[in-house]
């Protein structure tokens, strides 16, 4: 199985970049490299995600919660995918700031 999450800075931003498959075996290694992304900007980029089990969208949500806590801005880089379904089907997409890339400014 494939999987990587790393951090990397773009443009401002801390991003998780998360590659491969969210699952049981590999949500530790996204809460991990989640917990460690500072900064008040931070983007979780599951562009390159195969699969995410729906245990993976707590760690979203906590990793949010971090983030605002300390004034900061939290989004989530999904384009069309199942990533992206997974959102909308829970409607996080309505609580999580999803964008298709991330942002410019």
């Amino acid at each position: 199985m494939l999987f990587d999450a790393r951090t990397v800075r773009r443009d401002g931003w801390t991003v998780v970049s998360v590659v491969g498959e969210i699952d049981l075996a590999t949500l530790t290694g996204v809460r991990r490299e989640l917990g460690r992304a500072e900064g008040d900007r931070v983007a979780i980029d599951l562009s390159s995600v195969d699969y995410i089990d729906p245990l993976a969208l707590g760690v979203l949500i906590a990793g949010a919660l971090r983030v605002t806590r300390r004034d900061g801005r939290f989004v989530v880089v999904s384009p069309a995918g199942r990533a992206r379904d997974l959102l909308a089907e829970t409607r996080l997409d309505q609580v999580l700031e999803v964008l298709s890339e991330l942002p410019t400014d």
